[in-house]
């Protein structure tokens, strides 16, 4: 027991400098190829790793972080881990800022503001250097400064928020199920109180239907996720002639699709449906959806870049489009 007791304390004792003098190079040398800051010989960076390697050496990342300010740690705050679009925005989350040696946080509001609330105070504390935050409330009093950005969210004044082409995306597919000869067409797309680009999709609904001189047979509820059957039991309750539907998410579609089935239509033949988001593929065993396709991978590194600028102090802009495109699956003609 004394002997391990003893050999700790010898590895605890071991410094970049002994690290430096063992490869036989400078200080700043050592310093630049184990944190990766500063150009290095790649034949250099190997001599160095492997001193650091056989004397046990290992770099103080919390003492670095704090010289530096950072924690190394971002939080991502959605409403809930189940729906799929915030799931797959939350795994490319990951991808990106572990490229950039970042940890995420994921914090799970369960659509409770006040745990937003809470969570945002991280910030302020300095917990974490930075937050992407999706929110369906509003907050107010957020200081305009913090290092905060969101996706499709307008969460408050200065901060940036990446989003798809919701109207143009959301125009072609109202048109297209016009064009495929549907006569009756509805919408369900969740509302939110904050302001949100999704709305931008029912907005292209009703604009379509008025061009078109159609009737517009909307349903815009507050809901939380998870409600999306009652939802669409509810729409099917006012407009049971409904031959098309166009949904503000593939949740809504795929709920839509079932609660068809529950009266008796089939799908594509008497209803037609199309989604946003394009992200049940790997989740749903029905016929593939048709689908407004938004390229979350994308909007992720673009989000991911305004962060780091935030971080940095950078000038950064207030809105950041990735063009969404519509992909035809088994749930149009």
């Amino acid at each position: 027991m004394k002997m391990i007791h003893r050999n700790r304390q010898v590895m605890e004792m071991v410094t970049i400098k002994d690290v430096a003098k063992a490869a036989g190079v400078g200080l700043g040398t050592a310093s630049r190829a184990l944190t990766g800051n500063g150009s290095v010989r790649s034949d250099t960076k190997k001599k160095v790793a492997a001193a650091a390697e056989k004397l046990g050496f290992v770099p103080n990342q919390l003492a670095r972080n704090f010289k530096m300010r950072s924690t190394m740690c971002i939080a991502i705050i959605i409403p809930t881990v189940f729906h799929p679009f915030f799931a797959k925005v939350v795994y490319h989350c990951e991808v990106e800022l572990y490229k950039l040696g970042y940890r995420l946080i994921v914090v799970n509001s369960q659509d409770d503001v006040g745990k937003e609330t809470r969570m945002l105070n991280m910030i302020k504390q300095q917990r974490v250097d930075g937050i992407i935050f999706i929110t369906h409330y509003e907050h107010d009093n957020i200081d305009p400064t913090l290092p905060i950005v969101s996706i499709d969210r307008h969460v408050g004044s200065g901060f940036p928020y990446v989003t798809s082409n919701n109207y143009e995306a959301s125009r072609e597919a109202v048109k297209y199920l016009i064009d495929s000869g549907a006569k009756k067409i509805g919408c369900v797309c969740g509302a939110t109180a904050v302001i949100s680009g999704t709305r931008h999709r029912y907005e292209a609904y009703i604009d379509v239907m008025n061009e078109y001189a159609r009737p517009v047979w909307l349903l815009k509820p507050l809901f939380k996720h998870g409600q999306e059957m009652e939802v669409m039991r509810e729409y099917f309750a006012r407009y049971p002639e409904t031959d098309a539907l166009f949904t503000g998410s593939d949740m809504l579609a795929s709920a839509a699709y079932h609660v068809a089935r529950e009266r008796g239509l089939h799908v594509p033949q008497d209803m037609q449906i199309i989604g946003y988001d394009g992200v049940l593929d790997a989740w749903e065993t029905h016929p593939k959806l048709t689908t407004v396709h938004q390229n979350v991978s994308e909007m992720v590194k673009a989000i991911v870049g305004l962060l780091m600028k935030r971080i940095r102090g950078e000038e950064t802009p207030q809105r950041v489009e990735i063009p969404a495109m519509l992909v035809k699956g088994d749930t149009t003609r």
